[in-house]
């Protein structure tokens, strides 16, 4: 009966985070969890609206939290998201919450597998979280060696301006790129003209 009751008050806080309600949706994830502390999806939810409210603070801790309840026979998916959200968190972040090395620490003495840590990438890459990527990049001994980004795509890199003028070395932006192409990123997701890519690359 706890369980059905905390079902609820999640879709309700997803039908709230849709209409861009994320106050009124973080509550309802919380009432959720009231309800059933270990409903993992009410974590993720509250996550979310947080980050939409510019509270990393407690979205990192709420991500955290349901992340380490997720079990190993857990969706590969599922993990992914947590820590994709982890690193959202933080992306555009001088200076990092009191929340994240506990998270951090976290994920990195997890072990997590090439599968989810492909997922992760790839999602932070979808969503341009290229300050997140540059933070892996300083991790990469840690990832797992067989680690492949196949449908990892580099247009977005070349083309935004959010990642510089931010304290970031054009040396590291070269370096993300070489670690990403490395790894499995194809060179053609630049796109059609690569020379002029890397020109306007330059120019910023």
């Amino acid at each position: 009966c706890s369980r059905d009751i905390a079902v609820l008050h999640c879709n309700k806080s997803t039908a709230l985070y849709s209409l861009g309600k994320w106050r009124e949706a973080v509550l309802s994830a919380y009432q959720s969890l009231r309800w059933d502390p270990e409903y993992v999806k009410a974590y993720y939810r509250a996550g979310h609206s947080l980050i939409m409210l510019s509270n990393s603070y407690e979205a990192i801790s709420m991500f955290h939290k349901g992340l380490s309840l997720l079990n190993a026979s857990a969706d590969t998916t599922q993990v992914a998201d947590f820590i994709a959200g982890i690193f959202i968190c933080v992306n555009d972040e001088r200076i990092f919450p009191s929340t994240f090395p506990p998270a951090y620490d976290y994920i990195f003495s997890a072990r997590f597998d090439a599968l989810i840590w492909q997922a992760v990438i790839e999602r932070l890459a979808q969503k341009g979280k290229w300050r997140s990527c540059l933070l892996l990049l300083s991790e990469r001994k840690e990832l797992p060696t067989n680690l492949r980004v196949n449908q990892l795509s580099l247009k977005n890199l070349f083309e935004t301006s959010e990642l510089y003028g931010y304290g970031e070395k054009m040396q590291e932006v070269a370096e993300l790129v070489k670690w990403l192409i490395s790894i499995g990123a194809k060179v053609e997701t630049i796109g059609v003209y690569l020379l002029h890519a890397v020109i306007r690359l330059c120019i910023k």
